[in-house]
């Protein structure tokens, strides 16, 4: 732990205001006079540094639309779902309230980030569930929130040296100019509209891995977009929509329905209990799919079913190695799965297959890497292309026609289907084992294509006696 760690952790224990302080730097960089004339332009029309800088907490009512990541055009392939948070930010100690109602339901967490630590608790649910820490990756999250929010990140890019101005670019006839600086942890580019001033929105890299949902992209592009101005007290001028997009796709949608500034932010509603935070310290600092794998289940020397936050449903012996059914969340992940047949099995994994058609297998980049054959599902192609280096990504296969694939000593039929708002699905089929994986597999709506895929195979004088799915490895059918 370092030092300034174990400084946050006893400020927190103590229910002491932690503040952490920049290290300074040796020399800090001028900013360019043009860049700052810009700035300083958007800063008066936003209501002024005085009014800016006097702000010092924040209070928000928010739908938030969440946004499934994919690559297609097709209207509602982001399979939306809907939160509403009320937020309250304390910029002075860095702390984050963050209540979150999960529609259409009343169920709910309260999520609190304080500095460096965090902690959840649920209400609304059918029972009881204790108090527990946040991950890493809502520190993160937290960090982020605090670079780019509106009121803040143009101050922030200013005090902290290095801006630069870089050629105007236009979109949509609009001009724009850009600025290049840090905002906290983060390099970024400001793209403020020439016509009225405003900052259009903020593009920057951060690296995911922390994050469940967002680890098998690794380092991302970010771009935060901010729009509908409206004038709150006490006359400073914010956005009311901010977007959220990601590797180049829409992420989130957040409409603020209700904004105070200097709201009421008392101590206790961003307290953390000291058990909660000594929990935080020991378990926490680790990205949200590193789990221990002390719960693996192994069925048969065969089967074997990891846990469900690795992101993989599971690994299949087939052939004399193990084939892992998704290739996990992350690129790490995958090698966390390998280690772990190693020493308990003695076999590797031999094989990948990538069959689901949503964002995750992550760990598809590994197998490229290690030169192991990994199958891909023809829908989750574009996925596989932006997670898999170019160098690499000749050592993947996309199965766009149903066919034999040897592994090891024996062989699967992988067969892509297109399933309801699914199409290009891959399938996979062990003749030996008599088994089936179908990713969809549980959900009665896809029932109709997996008993005419069932049909085939025992019209080729295959056998199905298990099922492999969403909800368990091997079932019987």
């Amino acid at each position: 732990m370092t030092l300034l760690l174990r400084a946050t952790a006893v400020a927190v224990l103590a229910g002491a205001p932690v503040a952490i302080t920049a290290a300074p730097l040796a020399a800090q960089r001028p900013n360019d006079p043009r860049a700052v004339a810009i700035i300083d332009q958007a800063i008066a029309r936003m209501g002024g540094e005085a009014a800016l800088r006097r702000i010092a907490s924040v209070r928000m009512d928010v739908m938030t639309q969440w946004q499934r990541t994919g690559f297609s055009n097709v209207p509602s392939t982001d399979a939306p779902s809907y939160e509403r948070n009320i937020e309250l930010r304390d910029y002075a100690t860095r702390s984050w309230r963050n209540t979150r109602i999960f529609l259409p339901g009343a169920n709910g967490a309260v999520d609190i980030v304080r500095d460096t630590v965090g902690a959840r608790t649920f209400f609304g649910t059918p029972s009881a569930v204790p108090p527990a820490p946040l991950n890493i990756a809502y520190v993160d999250e937290r960090r982020e929130l605090w670079a780019f929010a509106p009121e803040r990140t143009l101050l922030v890019a200013r005090d902290a040296g290095g801006l630069r101005l870089l050629a105007d670019t236009t979109m949509e006839g609009v001009a724009y100019a850009r600025l290049a600086g840090r905002a906290e942890h983060f390099d970024a580019t400001w793209f403020i509209r020439r016509t009225d001033h405003l900052p259009a929105f903020a593009r920057f890299r951060f690296d995911e891995t922390n994050d469940f949902g967002l680890a098998g992209w690794g380092p991302m592009e970010v771009e935060i977009w901010w729009a509908g101005w409206t004038r709150y007290a006490p006359g400073v001028l914010l956005p009311k929509q901010r977007d959220t997009r990601r590797v180049g796709r829409p992420y989130k949608r957040m409409t603020i329905m209700a904004l105070t500034v200097n709201a009421p932010a008392p101590a206790d509603s961003f307290a953390i209990a000291d058990s909660i935070v000594t929990r935080y310290l020991a378990t926490e600092q680790r990205p949200m799919w590193a789990l221990p794998l002390d719960g693996t289940a192994i069925t048969d020397s065969t089967f074997i079913t990891f846990p469900p936050f690795l992101g993989n449903a599971g690994a299949v012996k087939v052939g004399g190695g193990y084939v892992l059914l998704e290739t996990a969340q992350a690129d790490s992940a995958a090698g966390l799965i390998d280690a772990f047949l190693r020493a308990r099995t003695g076999q590797r994994a031999h094989a990948g297959v990538v069959a689901r058609v949503l964002q995750g297998n992550g760990g598809v980049a590994w197998f490229a890497r290690q030169a192991r054959p990994v199958f891909v599902a023809p829908g989750a192609q574009p996925f596989v292309q932006r997670m898999v280096p170019a160098a690499h990504r000749a050592r993947t296969t996309t199965i766009t026609r149903a066919q034999w694939v040897r592994v090891g000593s024996d062989s699967l039929w992988l067969e892509p289907v297109d399933f309801p708002d699914y199409p290009g699905t891959l399938t996979v089929y062990s003749p030996t084992l008599r088994w089936l994986y179908v990713p969809l597999g549980g959900a009665p709506a896809f029932q109709p294509e997996i008993d005419a895929l069932i049909a085939r195979i025992e019209k080729r004088g295959g056998t199905v006696e298990w099922l492999g799915g969403a909800r368990a490895l091997k079932t019987k059918r």
